[in-house]
């Protein structure tokens, strides 16, 4: 597969006969490459987010699932070569899409591993704190923030930024119980030099761009669409707390030479509807490769489907939860609206399966990219040689 390490035992013929994970055999020259292209893995955290992406020398995170699914594929197989060599992993990025437990909390263990380094974290200003805790700061008359406004015009206000603000937002006390994890784990890995940078990110936020030798990768980020109310970020109120929690999530646009995917945190109607307001008649939404919203919920906006337009989609969803995700409409539009022959629906929840050993195999959906050419597949569940893996080119 495109990206996929291979090591040169023999040369003949502009050939070469090359070790893989699978069976070891002949490949012509021309088929190989000295540059990796763009990986994007998108693992199974049952109900939840974890994306890793690789680009050049770069590792760039999005969200972390609620357990250590994401934790054991990063330090038990995909970079369990650098712990071998004794160094620590580095992350050059990482990109929390917003603070429900589902797409944060299992990155709480990833910062408290001293294994661990860190760039720059990003997230989208929204802390999260407990009504019933009886040091809750009292400007606070929400989980989430301060309401202001009323009737249509209805804003949730924030002022937390930086790694100075969470700390001092954790010294008034109030964070709920999985919060007070995460602000412990965030300012301790800070302190102690293994985190460089933590800061929001709205639409505002400057492009991330890394040069490669193949191809310009980049990220966008499109949301969430602020403002300011008296020199604090302001956010337009989507009903409730977690339809404006969900419908606030960092939105990024991810572009690797001509190819582009769309992650979308867990984006609701009002809130997609609040995008395409702000865009207006832009669409910086069309993509090739979507991370279906909400894993797959009910709650989408028809024409915001239609302007992503992807020709592939994946839902990252788990079992025993009782939303029903994925929901048989947001699957059917994600097949529906796509301008593929054969559009390419992913599941990370489908995808798992158990082997004849009785051994679960997590359904990771895997990209790779060359920056004019996208394949994407899932591991078979009785792998036949090297052809391990079910997959297809979803540009074709």
């Amino acid at each position: 597969m495109h990206g996929t390490w291979l090591g040169v035992l023999e040369e003949k013929d502009n050939h070469y006969f090359v070790q893989t994970a699978g069976d070891d055999g002949w490949i012509h020259r021309e088929h190989t490459s000295d540059h990796m292209g763009l990986k994007v893995f998108f693992i199974d955290v049952g109900q939840g987010d974890g994306i890793l992406i690789e680009v050049a020398d770069k590792r760039i995170l999005v969200d972390g699932g609620p357990n250590s699914n994401l934790k054991n594929f990063l330090t038990k197989w995909q970079f369990s070569y650098v712990l071998r060599e004794n160094k620590p992993i580095h992350i050059d990025h990482v990109f929390i899409s917003h603070f429900d437990a589902d797409h944060y909390e299992g990155l709480i263990d990833i910062f408290s591993d001293v294994r661990f380094t860190f760039g720059t974290v990003y997230h989208n200003g929204i802390a999260r704190f407990d009504d019933d805790k009886e040091d809750r700061p009292a400007e606070y008359n929400s989980k989430i923030g301060t309401k202001v406004g009323s009737g249509h015009d209805i804003f949730l206000t924030t002022s937390f930024n930086s790694i100075d603000d969470l700390k001092n937002l954790r010294d008034k006390g109030g964070f709920s119980e999985t919060y007070e994890r995460f602000a412990g784990a965030v300012v301790t890995a800070h302190d102690s030099g293994r985190l460089r940078g933590f800061t929001r990110a709205t639409h505002k936020t400057r492009d991330l761009v890394i040069p490669t030798v193949q191809a310009e990768f980049k990220i966008e980020i499109l949301g969430p669409v602020t403002s300011k109310i008296n020199g604090d970020f302001a956010y337009e109120w989507f009903g409730r707390e977690s339809k404006t929690t969900n419908g606030h999530s960092l939105v990024l646009k991810v572009t690797f030479g001509g190819i582009k995917i769309l992650l979308g945190g867990d984006l609701n109607s009002r809130a997609e509807r609040w995008l395409m307001e702000h865009y207006a008649d832009s669409n910086p939404f069309e993509v090739d490769v979507a991370k279906s919203c909400h894993h797959g919920s009910s709650d989408f906006d028809v024409e915001f489907m239609k302007r992503i337009n992807a020709y592939a989609t994946v839902i990252s969803s788990g079992d025993n939860e009782n939303h029903a995700h994925p929901c048989a409409d947001a699957i059917g539009c994600a097949g529906k609206y796509s301008p593929a022959t054969k559009p390419k629906v992913f599941s990370t929840e489908l995808a798992r399966s158990i082997n004849s050993a009785g051994e679960i195999l997590f359904g990771m959906i895997n990209l790779r990219s060359n920056g004019s050419d996208i394949w994407m597949a899932h591991m078979k569940e009785a792998g036949g040689g090297a052809d391990i893996w079910d997959s297809y080119n979803v540009l074709e």
